[in-house]
Formats: structure tokens, C-alpha cells, sequence
């Protein structure tokens, strides 16, 4: 799975390279790593350079991500105990955030005057 920077950075087909990158010549393949990531780092700058765009996560186009986003995004990067660890994060933020949201609330068992 790639992120919306590797995204950016892999076009033309540079995954591709990368998955053939093992089948080379051992001799051959620190040069063409380097040659790949210069690559990259070309498409990251001609991005920024020639676009209004910038990286973003979907829900931030109208607002502010927030911290769940976030964690939610990190999660698919992660493996096992990491992901464990981050489904607890979330859900100890959703509880304090839906916590906070009941402690706002007016008190309905009271009468309104």
C-alpha cells in the first residue's frame, strides 16, 4: 500500500523497477536504487513546483483532520502489535471525544424554566 507522497514520487512506474530490482546483477543494483530514489525525489519536487495541489487526507479538504484520522491513517502502515497498540489509542480518544461530547450536553433531567 502506498501513501499519497509514494504515490506522487512513484510514477512512471518506478514500482515496477523496484520489484525487478532483486533479479539484477548484485554489481548493478546499488547504482539503480540510487538512480530510483533521485527518481522519486524529482517527481516530489516537479509535483510542488508545477501543481496548486498539495498532499492531503480527504477529510481534510473541508476541515481539520483530526486526531483519529490520523491514527486511522498510520494503522494501515502497521503490523501487529503496532496496529494493537493504535486500536487502543482509538479507542481511548473515541471514548474521551464521545465523553466530552455528553458532559456538554444539557442536563435533561432537570425542568427547563
Amino acid at each position: 500500500m502506498l501513501t499519497a507522497l509514494d504515490q506522487i514520487a512513484n510514477q512512471n512506474h518506478l514500482q515496477l523497477i523496484k520489484a525487478a530490482l532483486p533479479y539484477i546483477p548484485s554489481e548493478n543494483q546499488k547504482m539503480l536504487s540510487v538512480c530510483i530514489k533521485m527518481i522519486e525525489l524529482h517527481n516530489i519536487m516537479s509535483f510542488y513546483d508545477h501543481s496548486n495541489f498539495s498532499v492531503a487526507a480527504c477529510s481534510a479538504q473541508t476541515e481539520q483532520p483530526g486526531m483519529l484520522d490520523i491514527l486511522a491513517d498510520i494503522r494501515n502502515y502497521c503490523e501487529g502489535e503496532e496496529q494493537a497498540l493504535l486500536d487502543q489509542w482509538i479507542q481511548i480518544i473515541s471514548a474521551m471525544e464521545l465523553y466530552s461530547v455528553f458532559s456538554q450536553a444539557p442536563d435533561s433531567s432537570e425542568p427547563e424554566p
